[in-house]
């Protein structure tokens, strides 16, 4: 199959695995819902531009997006993975709040001085709120 057939399935399956709605994914890229939507059904397929910000939503390559790396299951498929395996790949992100996954998304989309900024005074913020009495 060739590499643009697995990129709607490779964008639903991180999607579900990071624990985001196709709505929030819009949001960060800026998108109406339906267009991302297209991304996922194959109907239509992203601009390079948004696939670096979706690699970098999900923390991966632009190349895994595209390629079947090591023959696994592209597809989001339940009989493919066990109960064990969906727990495990899952649990990580459902610990956190929807707001820590909003805020991871958009570190990842910031370049590095805007993240550097961020992390600075966001360590400002909370040194100077354990001082307080």
């Amino acid at each position: 199959m060739k590499s643009s057939l697995y990129l709607g399935t490779q964008l639903r399956t991180l999607r579900i695995k990071n624990g985001y709605t196709q709505q929030q994914i819009s949001d960060f890229l800026g998108l109406d819902r339906s267009t991302y939507a297209y991304y996922e059904t194959n109907r239509t397929t992203p601009p390079l531009s948004t696939l670096k910000k979706l690699a970098r939503i999900f923390n991966v390559s632009i190349s895994s997006l595209l390629e079947n790396e090591q023959n696994q299951p592209s597809v989001f498929d339940p009989d493919a993975l066990t109960f064990t395996d969906l727990d495990h790949n899952l649990s990580h992100i459902y610990e956190l709040q929807p707001e820590e996954r909003q805020l991871i998304a958009m570190l990842r989309l910031s370049d590095p001085k805007t993240k550097k900024s961020i992390l600075k005074g966001l360590s400002k913020h909370i040194q100077n709120q354990n001082n307080k009495p």
